[in-house]
């Protein structure tokens, strides 16, 4: 029922459109005489969310005969769904009365309320639900897409849906704009980030970025601690969808540089009188195996610390390869028992070895190796740190026993962690540290180094 037109309702006549007959009322009247020349005038337009970000532009309109209303939808943002506010400021110099008019989504009341300022300070309020405005403008699915729609219908210079408007003679006759604010309910856009150690493939880290929707930016990695970053330039991200396709950051552990022993042991090259000559076989009379004072004794652990070869026999042909050791950082080394050993032909010493490496391709493998120091080292410990200390370097860390045999667990020691050690004890084949307070760790080189690293 139509209860008085007030200066809002007389203005949209004025272009031909008999908007929102259910507005409160006023007195003021626009009268012919009231219409301005636009021409050449500009408005800026803001286009943001609910939290303030800007979600388009600022875009601008220049007012002048034909031109057309400027398309104000984001991508993500339906209208019909997200639009929350249109708020117009009139310049003061082409706007014979209004100074401002803003229309706000009301979700306690699930009506659209408008609000119209003038200079002198009078106002006009409106408040419609979504079948007011469906009996002006047709029918639509929401309240958000009745609203935009009205917003077209005022035909101002901004569009939702009619982007073949012109705007020219509306503004002419209701006042021209300064600047429009277009505020979009807030859209959450998350990505999430995996940082993944190069060498194995593994996800050391976890993390998640979150932003708005068509948020751009540069995300900076925060390295997890024993890693170092692949590349070291921030990444660049665009949160195009609410959820987005994981980021991924290559990270590789940090080298381990190995602690020289000082002195470092020289050994002495045994020249075999016969070059066939197996040590796996009977000691000589005088007791003496044969082997050079640095070989391993048999059923002892070693660790490949440069790249080598397995062979099926101590010949070390080419096409007796059967497996290949690159060179790793220390504490992925590949491990080896001795079983036995055996001679090249031209008597070289090699170390007959069984893989011990749980979880790779060739695990359970046996052949030969080299018994070169160069190449092989002892895998546990055989010396006290000179400051007696260790430093944990395993990634999952290490436990401490109340047993030299590692049973009873005491404490975990997490990767970086400094022990204060005591003596070295031997147990069977392999040697533990004991701590200053009496508790036993594995003095696995894999595990522990010694010294403050």
């Amino acid at each position: 029922m139509i209860k008085r037109f007030n200066k809002l309702g007389l203005m949209m006549l004025a272009v031909g459109a008999m908007l929102f007959a259910f507005l409160a009322g006023g007195s003021n009247v626009l009268a012919a005489s009231d219409s301005v020349d636009p021409t050449g005038q500009t408005a800026t337009i803001n286009i943001v969310d609910t939290m303030g970000n800007v979600l388009k532009g600022p875009l601008s309109i220049t007012y002048k005969p034909n031109v057309k209303s400027v398309d104000v939808t984001v991508p993500g943002y339906d209208p019909a769904k997200t639009l929350e506010e249109v708020d117009y400021q009139f310049n003061p110099d082409y706007s014979p009365h209004a100074k401002s008019t803003k229309y706000t989504i009301n979700k306690t009341t699930n009506k659209v309320d408008g609000v119209l300022t003038y200079f002198d300070k009078s106002t006009d309020t409106l408040s419609a639900d979504k079948s007011s405005l469906d009996s002006v403008i047709g029918s639509t699915s929401t309240l958000n897409e009745a609203f935009a729609k009205y917003i077209d219908l005022n035909n101002m210079g901004i569009a939702f849906y009619s982007k073949t408007n012109e705007p020219f003679a509306a503004v002419a006759a209701l006042g021209v704009p300064k600047t429009f604010t277009v505020v979009y309910d807030y859209q959450e856009a998350t990505m999430p980030v995996e940082y993944v150690n190069d060498n194995n493939g593994a996800i050391v880290k976890t993390d998640t970025i979150k932003g708005f929707l068509g948020k751009k930016g540069t995300y900076t990695p925060v390295v997890p601690s024993g890693y170092q970053l692949v590349t070291s330039s921030p990444v660049s991200y665009d949160l195009i969808s609410k959820t987005n396709a994981k980021m991924t950051i290559h990270i590789v552990p940090i080298p381990v540089t190995p602690v020289t022993p000082t002195p470092t042991p020289k050994p002495t090259p045994v020249t075999p009188t016969n070059p066939y000559w197996n040590p796996t076989t009977n000691k000589p009379a005088d007791g003496k195996t044969g082997l050079p004072e640095y070989a391993n004794v048999k059923k002892t652990a070693v660790y490949a610390v440069k790249s080598i070869y397995m062979y099926s026999s101590p010949a070390f042909n080419k096409n007796d390869r059967i497996a290949k050791y690159p060179k790793q950082k220390r504490i992925n080394r590949p491990m080896f028992v001795i079983t036995g050993y055996d001679r090249s032909n031209n008597g070289a010493l090699r170390f007959k070895v069984r893989d011990i490496n749980e979880g790779t391709k060739n695990y359970g493998k046996t052949g030969y190796i080299t018994a070169k120091r160069a190449y092989v080292l002892n895998l546990y410990y055989r010396s006290m740190p000179k400051n007696n200390k260790i430093t944990v370097i395993a990634k999952g860390g290490v436990n401490s026993y109340k047993t030299t045999s590692l049973t009873g667990k005491t404490a975990h020691y997490k990767k970086g962690t400094r022990l204060h050690v005591k003596k070295l004890v031997k147990h069977n084949l392999t040697t533990r540290y004991q701590l200053t307070n009496g508790r036993y760790v594995s003095a696995n080189k894999t595990l522990v180094i010694q010294g403050n690293y």
